[in-house]
Order: structure tokens, then sequence, then C-alpha cells
């Protein structure tokens, strides 16, 4: 039997521009935008899975800072969804700087589920998401979004990244989150840092308590933790396929470690958007993920390392959270 395609979903790298320069984000930034003909073509790429459900995921760099192409890319998108009969969802990452109402007003009536970036109280927050040009707060802005969005009732949910150097204050950086308004979580670890054995703890420590204080509202349906039902580990083999911002396929893993500079070529070249590939004949999975880091970073001792040790602490940290979700839910 021929290896299909699993992966119901695509995104598009609608520009490699960002306000920020986040001390933990591994793409390389650029003067760089997805036109809107090369959105189209991702789009038809899509919609030639045979799969009756499809996502549109939108990211980059910032994905706003693009915004014609994201609204023509997904109102494309829906109308090639109806005529071919498919259900079709949205995507997208976002540090929310530039979310004004005209965004999150098409944002809502698209259904578009938002990834808000904000990793809790400003001096966190801020210590690791600089901004690119003087003048910018950081948090600030991002918070300015978060409230937007709760007063458009928009659907999101933000994703708090705890590093080494504050996961200790993991538990109070949620409650901080917690009391602006949000209700929708994701927590998540710096990929890239290699963890100690006490970080680690620190980490499962603090989301214990977390998930200790909040206990009776995720198991009403109150408060959702998407690490307890939906998140895949180790996210650092995230098989998800990319379209660059010219057309080009890339697996998630090409970009983990990009600023770093990698030393050899991605080892599989999955073609362009342009080319009509067919997506049905594109087959990868974690061992893809895995092979690609390992190859593109074979003369760098420290990459490596921080691939196995990013691998190692993602097991346990799946581990521990389908234990605590089999607890608080009642099931693994």
């Amino acid at each position: 039997m021929a290896l299909g395609n699993p992966k119901g979903n695509i995104q598009l790298f609608v520009t490699r521009r960002c306000q920020l320069r986040c001390a933990y984000c591994p793409v390389r930034k650029a003067d760089a935008d997805m036109s809107p003909r090369t959105a189209r073509l991702g789009v038809d790429f899509l919609m030639r899975h045979r799969s009756p459900r499809l996502r549109l995921d939108f990211g980059g760099g910032e994905p706003l800072l693009n915004f014609p192409v994201v609204r023509e890319a997904a109102d494309y998108a829906a109308r090639r969804a109806r005529a071919l009969g498919k259900d079709l969802s949205f995507y997208m990452v976002t540090n929310a700087v530039a979310l004004d109402d005209e965004a999150l007003d098409w944002l809502v009536r698209r259904r578009v589920l938002l990834e808000l970036s904000l990793d809790g109280r400003r001096p966190d927050h801020n210590r690791h998401k600089p901004a690119l040009e003087p003048g910018l707060d950081p948090y600030a802005a991002t918070r300015r979004g978060l409230e937007r969005a709760l007063a458009a009732g928009a659907d999101f949910f933000v994703i708090a990244v705890a590093s080494p150097a504050d996961v200790r204050r993991l538990a109070d950086n949620f409650e901080h989150l917690y009391s602006l308004g949000a209700r929708s979580f994701d927590l998540s670890y710096a990929l890239g840092s290699c963890w100690g054995r006490e970080d680690q703890e620190a980490f499962f420590d603090q989301a214990g308590r977390i998930i200790r204080r909040h206990r009776r509202a995720l198991a009403r349906g109150e408060l959702r933790l998407g690490n307890l039902s939906q998140r895949n580990e180790p996210t650092v083999l995230s098989s998800e396929l990319m379209v660059d911002t010219d057309g080009s396929l890339h697996l998630l893993s090409e970009w983990m470690f990009e600023s770093s500079g990698p030393s050899r070529p991605a080892p599989y070249q999955w073609g362009k958007v342009q080319d009509g590939t067919d997506i049905n004949a594109v087959y990868w999975s974690r061992f893809h993920c895995y092979y690609t880091l390992v190859r593109m970073y074979e003369d760098q001792p420290a990459v490596r390392r921080a691939v196995l040790n990013n691998i190692d602490f993602g097991r346990r940290v799946g581990r521990f959270f389908a234990a605590l979700g089999e607890e608080v839910h009642g099931r693994a």
C-alpha cells in the first residue's frame, strides 16, 4: 500500500518580517512577503488533499504585517472549499501587536482561531521578546491586542513560553494572564535551550501548581489548557509542512534552528507550490523531522545537544500532561 499524507493542513509563511526579535524564535527574519499569487497557489496545493477536513494556517514572521494577502488567501480558500464540499478552518499565529479593530472584525467573521503569544508579566515578556524598533513596548502592545480580541469575541488561546531563566515564575505569569481575562492556554517551553534536570523539574512543579489551583474550572470546561488534551510532544519534531514566502515547501524542522545557520542543506526537497505538486503524494513523519535536524546541523555539536535535550524533555512533558489530563478529564 502506498504511503499517503495524513496531514490536512499547511502553514503559509506570508511574511518573514516581524516587529519583535524573540530570543527563542528560530526563524530567520527578512524583508520578504508572500505574493497574492503564491498564496493562492498554496491554497490550491492544500485543496488537492483528499481529506474532507482541511485547515489553512498563517504564520511567519508576523502574518498581520501582510494582512491583505492573509485576507485574500482565506477568502479564496473559503470559495474553493465550498465548491469542493470540504470543511475548512483557519488558524493564525500572531504576536497581536498589529491586531487592530479592522483585522479583528474580519478574523472574527472568518472564524480564524488565533494563537496569541504572551508569556506573562511585562518584565519576563519583554526580556525574551524585545522590539525591533525603539519606542515599542511589546508587552503593552500584545496586551492591547489580547484585550481587543476578548472584546470582539474572537476565538483565541494564549501560548505562554517559559525559558530556563524564568520557569520558576511560570505559575505567577499564568495567573497574571488569567487575570487579564484569557481562559484558553497552552504552556510551552523554549526550544533551542538545553533544559537541565532542575529546570525541567521546575517546569513540572509550576505546571502542576497551575492545574491544582484551577482543577475544577478545567474539569468543568470553564478553563482550557491545550496541553492536557491535544499538544503533540516533543514539539521539536513537529511534523508541519510550511510554504515559504517564495512558494517553496519545507518541513517546520528545517527552521527550528534556522537562525543558528545550518551547516548543511536540508536532506529532503519538497518542491514548490508553483510546480503543481500533489499534496497526497508528499509523505513525511517525525523520522523525517529528526533526520532533517541531525543532517542540517551535523557539524554543530551545540545544536545537536539542544535537539536531543528538547526531544528528551518533550517526551517527559508529554507523559506528564497525559497523566494529568486523565486525572482532570478522565481520559488519556
